[in-house]
């Protein structure tokens, strides 16, 4: 039998060659998925994680831990004697703060080689006339640690010098030589002043959240001197250990170490943990990339044994009549038997490689296509695991083994002497037919039904099953109305000509046939639509979140007590990019003592960035902290009253209500407030949203200056926006690579299915040129079915992917609440026009081969 499957493999190459194909392509999207998850993570790491890129471990101080067991033991709803809440309090801070005496503690571990702490020390700087803000760091002393890379000049090696981050000392026009003012506040409100020497610019970070703000180097001298008294906080310590360090048994060394020190509270976690924990902030503390990318690596395994399946079931059923007769001769079922499947082995584990090389090829060159036509990317990162190698490798062969043992078991099935007769369809009427639809249609009640819930509970696990179960199901019922639906569009396109009237027979007098040749494309434009919608959707629902999250763009708060004029007022609102700008005045206090302050209703719409959010008469916008209790306010007539809540998502929001409410319950005035020079007054800017974050960052000084205000009083969602939509956009970047492998995969898997259905069909293609069908007529028809079939099943794919992708969409952004529906309806079409003229271009070859054949030839043809 071994002899026999090498003598096939080369006598019938040919008939190989889709089959090769299938599974390269298969197992290329397969790798290909597990390469984006290696390279998201070094991508990430780069990006977000470029503070501890080169780092071993990062341990960072854990204030939800923290905060939780505190509130464990000072439950809120207990009172003391006076009526105090006992539970309306803070954990201490020393339970979670990483300080010097932590990192101290951090370096006597055993295995730990190097550490350097990160502070994000902020501070105000003066550059020539105007004052910006700008967050301090240290160069670290280990260069295996040091993720600071120098341009021009030098590294500062006093505590009177710095060096400024490329971007921002361009910006801000600082050079080499310049003196800046620095200037920092301490806890106990002492001011201190430094000034230093600009010796050089170092490289922008890619951290989106760092690389807000202007970033200055300095020495640990300049660091402690501004930071005064204060015992210095670090917000993390990176550690590098030594070659022979156990990375599991260190950190649980360095958490004993912390806990001696008093830190009860902290992470100490590997780069590619932070890194998941970094992520899941985006996204309400769940890890949605690993979930994601784990969906993207089970649909390609199951688009690569569908895809792989068809191929084969079609080869197989060629192949039928040539088994039989073997069998006919002597071979037992076994023998053949396991001659398909040394057949199938051969093909699994040589396509398997070169799949995997084939991802390897294209990544490389997406990746590097995006690094160099993108300067804001250019530190993506291709990152290929061991995992991508060998999974793909293992998965496809045993997936080609599985594809080529299920049809050959059922070619095994049937009699010799009835394997040489035409087979009979699996149709609706035969017991074969019956049972594929029975169990079609309770895959698909099942899959619907969990594909539901899991959108609605916002499980992505439960909502992949149902699609799991949904889609072979939909797949198993499209015998039922495949054929049917491109026979009834050929019938109303086909014009009357004999071409078109074939095609459309066609469809139906063969419709196993037909619904093979479908399916392999219904297959990738599902996946395509549904991973269009899902991502566009996703990405609105975030825009949603983020703007319930961040109600302002700009804020700029005046705790100086100066109130801003209406010609500086006038000034800001001319500024390049201002869309809107409200001044909100303070008009009473809560019982707490916090302020509260008022505007117009129509003014505030303007301003915030969800309408949701304006409150009506009697209502208060507050934060959510106020959730679930109520608030009695005291206007400064000495007037009270209760107020209804509306509750923001942002957590550190002055409460906010209209001039009406005030007047009303409150008894102030517009006017009777603007005669109250102490009084705390508060600007809300709209932005324009085409503004990119240079952009932002220039609007933001000039309205300090416009304002006359430090830069530090500058405030609002609009740089924390930006670096959300950054984030997005990576993330959807990752979406966009799996789509083009997905996009390759479906117009490789209907060329090869059409490509056999035609090869399939050389005897009756020409008995018709025997009857008089000319090769011009010939092509039509082929390539006027062609199109049908691949019209019908992109059209059908695409609303059947737009429904996986909004109940995907549901499922993944259930944590950030109601989903905003977002269809690209320009894309999906693309899709459609390009499926049909794949499908078209799919059928000029075989169409071309079929047409040169002579009929006496092909008719003499196995």
């Amino acid at each position: 039998m071994l002899q026999l499957a090498f003598a096939n493999l080369k006598t019938y190459s040919r008939r190989f060659i889709a089959v090769t194909l299938a599974v390269m392509i298969g197992t290329a999207f397969l790798a290909a998925t597990l390469m984006v998850n290696a390279s998201a993570t070094e991508t990430l790491k780069n990006s977000l994680g470029s503070a501890y890129a080169n780092a071993d471990l990062v341990v960072t101080g854990d204030y939800s831990a923290a905060y939780d067991a505190y509130e464990a033991e000072h439950p809120y709803s207990e009172t003391s004697a006076e009526g105090d809440s006992e539970g309306a309090g803070e954990p201490k801070s020393s339970s979670y703060s990483l300080g010097a005496k932590a990192r101290s503690a951090i370096n006597d571990v055993a295995g730990v080689e190097a550490t350097h702490a990160a502070s994000n020390f902020g501070v105000s700087v003066r550059a020539g006339s105007k004052d910006y803000y700008a967050s301090l760091n240290t160069a670290a002393k280990d260069p295996k640690l040091s993720n600071t890379v120098l341009e021009t000049g030098s590294l500062p090696t006093g505590s009177d010098e710095a060096t400024v981050d490329s971007t921002y000392a361009k910006e801000y026009n600082i050079s080499i030589g310049d003196v800046l003012d620095l200037g920092a506040v301490t806890s106990t409100d002492k001011q201190i002043n430094r000034q230093v020497k600009v010796t050089g610019t170092t490289a922008s970070s890619n951290d989106p959240m760092s690389g807000s703000v202007m970033n200055l180097t300095v020495t640990d001298a300049l660091l402690d001197a501004l930071d005064g008294d204060d015992p210095l906080d670090y917000s993390q310590i990176v550690v590098k250990l030594s070659d022979s360090a156990d990375i599991a048994a260190t950190k649980n060394s360095i958490t004993a170490a912390l806990k001696s020190t008093g830190v009860e509270y902290a992470q100490v976690l590997t780069p590619d943990e932070q890194i998941v924990k970094d992520v899941a902030s985006f996204s309400g503390g769940s890890d949605q990339l690993t979930i994601v990318l784990l969906v993207f690596a089970l649909i390609a395994l199951v688009v690569t044994g569908l895809v792989v399946m068809n191929t084969f079931a079609v080869l197989i059923a060629q192949r039928t009549r040539e088994l039989a007769l073997m069998r006919t001769l002597g071979a037992v079922r076994s023998q053949i038997r396991s001659s398909v499947l040394v057949e199938a082995l051969v093909i699994g584990v040589l396509a398997s490689a070169g799949g995997v090389l084939l991802a390897v090829g294209i990544m490389a060159t997406l990746i590097a296509i995006l690094a160099n036509t993108v300067a804001e990317m250019s530190f993506v990162t291709l990152a290929v695991s061991p995992m991508a190698i060998g999974l793909p490798i293992l998965a496809g062969t045993i997936i080609t083994l599985v594809a080529a043992w299920v049809p050959a078991r059922k070619a095994m099935s049937v009699s010799p002497l009835a394997a040489l007769r035409p087979a009979e369809d699996a149709a609706v009427g035969n017991k074969a037919g019956k049972l594929r639809i029975i169990v079609g249609l309770l895959l698909v009640i099942a899959g619907a039904a969990a594909l539901a819930y899991g959108a609605i509970k916002g499980d992505i696990l439960i909502a992949f099953g149902g699609g799991m179960l949904s889609f072979p199901g939909v797949l198993m019922l499209g015998s039922l109305f495949l054929p049917k639906t491109v026979s009834a569009i050929g019938a109303l396109t086909s014009g009357g000509t004999v071409p078109g009237k074939l095609a459309s027979l066609n469809a139906v007098r063969n419709p196993g046939r037909t619904t093979a040749t479908a399916t392999a494309l219904l297959i990738g434009v599902t996946l395509v639509s549904m991973m269009m919608v899902g991502a566009q959707t996703a990405k609105s629902s975030l825009g949603d979140a983020l703007g319930s999250e961040f109600l302002v763009d700009i804020e700029v708060n005046d705790y100086q007590g100066t109130t801003f004029s209406p010609e500086a007022i006038t000034k800001a609102k001319e500024l390049a990019g201002v869309q809107a700008l409200t001044k909100l005045t303070s008009v009473g206090t809560t019982e707490e003592g916090q302020d509260i302050l008022a505007a117009d209703p129509a003014d505030l719409k303007a301003v915030l960035n969800s309408n949701k959010q304006v409150p009506g008469n009697g209502e208060v916008l507050v934060s959510s902290y106020y959730e679930g209790t109520t608030l009695k306010a005291t206007g400064f007539g000495d007037k009270s009253g209760e107020l209804k809540l509306l509750v923001s998502e942002n957590e550190s929001m002055i409460p906010v209500i209209t001039w009406q409410t005030a007047e009303t319950m409150l008894g102030v005035t517009e006017a009777s407030a603007a005669k109250d020079r102490d009084s705390l007054s508060v600007l809300w800017v709209k932005t324009d949203d085409s503004l990119d974050a240079a952009a932002l960052r220039t609007l933001s000084t000039d309205m300090a200056s416009a304002l006359g205000v430090e830069e530090a009083a500058m405030g609002g969602g609009v740089m924390m926006k930006q670096m959300f939509n950054t984030v997005i956009d990576m993330l959807l970047m990752i979406v966009s690579g799996l789509l083009a492998v997905a996009v390759l995969i479906a117009l490789i898997g209907v060329a090869n299915t059409l490509s056999l259905s035609v090869l399939e069909r050389t005897r009756e293609n020409s008995l018709l040129r025997a009857l008089g069908l000319t090769r011009k007529q010939l092509k039509r028809m082929l390539a006027t079915e062609a199109v049908l079939i691949g019209g019908v099943a992109a059209l059908l794919g695409v609303l059947l992917g737009s429904v996986y992708g909004l109940l995907g969409a549901q499922s993944v952004m259930g944590a950030f609440g109601a989903m905003s529906i977002s269809i690209p309806w320009l894309q999906l079409i693309a899709v459609i026009a390009v499926s049909v003229i794949a499908a078209l271009a799919a059928s000029i070859v075989p169409a071309r081969r079929a047409a040169k054949l002579a009929p006496v030839q092909g008719l003499a043809s196995e």
